[in-house]
């Protein structure tokens, strides 16, 4: 009854978790910032803490101090037995010197017959493999649906942008400035085209008085692990069926359905 207990408590953790979103928080900023969590653990962190670093820090000098000690005996067992096999490997020594000559003679002369015998292969032609297009076209529609869905699944909250271009030329400002604007805006409404998107902020201006670009950008993107894991079992079955429709288990190439030779009427 224990173990049945402990079994269920095991998988209803797993279900909670696997049901709560991934959430990654990213910050560009003059120290700019990645962070990945699930629940209220911190999976990956860019820049890392300085209490991080120095676990790492520990962690990897442990790890060689257990190597050390281990090339330690490794090499004093070798010692052993060097010194154990020292009076016979001398006396073998001579023997295997004389066969190692005679062996060297032999492969010489098989070798040159060898060459004698042997010709080149000649060169193989590269072929363009064959496209077919119908397949093609088979495997991008199987893709698509999962491939959306999992898109439309994905949240992407408080995004906010504050972009002041400069440069040390008015002319060059002006330039960087339309083409911020004609490169960032089309992009976002292409990303809330295909994502589940809410953008905050998008604040760009041009300031012919700085030097230099001025950036701080925030966003944060949320998935469920069950909605990914699920979303790939789905592309994975429609792949095989599209694979299987075109490779079939009796070896018979399939055919494409095309449409019949219209005769023209006289």
């Amino acid at each position: 009854m224990t173990g049945w207990i402990i079994f269920g408590s095991i998988l209803l953790v797993l279900i909670f978790a696997f049901t709560r979103p991934v959430k990654v928080t990213a910050v560009y900023d003059r120290n700019p910032e990645l962070r990945i969590k699930i629940l209220c653990f911190t999976i990956v962190k860019v820049p890392q803490d300085e209490k991080t670093k120095r676990k790492k820090a520990a962690k990897a000098q442990k790890k060689a101090e257990k190597e050390r000690r281990k090339a330690e005996k490794l090499a004093a067992k070798e010692a052993k037995k060097n010194g154990v096999t020292e009076v016979s490997a001398a006396e073998t020594e001579s023997a295997e010197s004389s066969d190692n000559t005679e062996k060297a003679e032999n492969a010489d002369d098989s070798a040159k017959s060898g060459k004698a015998k042997k010709s080149k292969p000649p060169k193989k032609k590269f072929k363009m493999p064959d496209i077919d297009l119908d397949m093609i076209r088979d495997y991008i529609a199987s893709a698509s649906p999962p491939v959306k869905r999992l898109f439309r699944k994905i949240r992407i909250r408080d995004v906010y942008i504050d972009w002041v271009v400069g440069s040390d030329d008015a002319a060059v400002t002006a330039l960087k400035y339309g083409g911020v604007c004609a490169a960032l805006y089309p992009a976002f409404e292409w990303i809330d085209t295909y994502f589940d998107t809410k953008i905050k902020e998008i604040n760009i201006e041009a300031d012919f008085s700085a030097e230099k670009d001025d950036i701080f950008a925030y966003g944060s993107l949320r998935l469920r692990i069950s909605t990914a894991i699920g979303c790939a079992l789905w592309l994975a079955v429609r792949m095989l069926k599209t694979y299987l429709k075109y490779n079939p288990a009796s070896g018979a190439k399939h055919k494409p359905k095309t449409r019949p030779v219209r005769v023209k009427a006289r």
